[in-house]
């Protein structure tokens, strides 16, 4: 069975676009089936907003309970975009509904449905989420929905998505992941370990002006004087009039030279998990070891071939 040597792999993407449709000296008009899809999606995104507003905002279990059946009832593919717009927020209680329905429509083999569950499996704050978007990915009979999480673990540059892309892939047990999870489990990232710094010192000057003729009052001092004992005196203090007075700041600062950065090697535990699971070995953060065990027989019983990935927009 032939197989890539031990380089980087390289993610092949095919994406299929449709042409945008011109008309010159004039502004491209939208086809009928785009106004299809825009009037299908305006059409679901009332339905389920009056849904949202007429049970599911309501404090009554009974009534919330009649908004989901409601929801969960909903089949059509073109409804996929509005639920996602209005369910899926801040309310823990909403996400949670809306990744019930998607589960309903991916086991139906909904394409649409099945490509938000991989996000939401990555992207989503909630492990408990997250669990259960994998959950709902395990209901589909068919091939592993998987190419979008395949796509977050090769293209990502967030390190934590990829790490929930590889849990979630193992997860699933998508053996074809393991090519990019070796690729994946140890990455080259670059980091700051200098920052610029300021520093500064500032000098104040004041100084008064002085008016009229001074006066003199008369105060009396007290101070113990050796081998006297307590004696006092009496001075004359002078008294002036100030009229004016200028204050002056000067201020100096430093700054030391630019940050610099520089390259780490970062091991990913999450990846490694992944990778103990779907093939059962373990070769630690040894990548040269992964690599060399993957042209190998063994490997060729467990996992498959690496093949580009590919998959369509639009």
């Amino acid at each position: 069975m032939a197989r890539l040597p031990a380089v980087p792999l390289v993610l092949v993407l095919a994406l299929l676009v449709a042409s945008a449709v011109a008309v010159a000296g004039e502004a491209a008009k939208p086809t009928q089936p785009t106004k299809a899809r825009e009037a299908a999606y305006q059409a679901w995104m009332k339905k389920i907003r009056l849904i949202e507003i007429r049970h599911l905002r309501s404090g009554s279990s009974a009534s919330f309970s009649k908004g989901r059946e409601q929801i969960l009832a909903i089949r059509d593919e073109a409804a996929v975009g509005p639920l996602v717009d209005v369910l899926y927020g801040p309310n823990a209680r909403y996400r949670g509904l809306l990744i019930e329905a998607l589960t309903e429509m991916a086991t139906a083999d909904s394409d649409v449905a099945q490509a938000y569950l991989q996000d939401i499996a990555v992207g989503d704050g909630s492990a408990a989420h997250r669990r259960r978007a994998i959950d709902g990915l395990k209901t589909y009979s068919g091939d592993k929905p998987t190419k979008r999480l395949m796509a977050h673990l090769a293209l990502d540059e967030v390190p934590v998505i990829r790490d929930r892309a590889a849990t979630a892939l193992a997860q699933l047990g998508d053996k074809r992941a393991v090519w990019l999870l070796v690729e994946r489990l140890v990455t080259e990232d670059v980091r700051m370990v200098g920052g610029e710094q300021w520093s500064g010192s500032m000098q104040l000057d004041i100084r008064a002006q002085m008016a009229g003729v001074p006066t003199f009052t008369q105060s009396v001092v007290t101070a113990a004087v050796p081998g006297l004992g307590i004696a006092q005196a009496t001075i004359d203090l002078p008294t002036v009039e100030v009229i004016d007075i200028a204050t002056t700041i000067a201020m100096t600062d430093h700054h030391d030279p630019v940050p610099h950065y520089e390259r780490v090697q970062t091991k990913h535990p999450e990846v490694l998990a992944a990778l103990k699971r779907l093939t059962g070995k373990d070769f630690g953060y040894n990548q040269a070891a992964w690599q060399k065990w993957l042209r190998s027989r063994e490997a060729d019983k467990i996992v498959p071939p690496w093949q580009p990935i590919r998959f369509k927009t639009g």
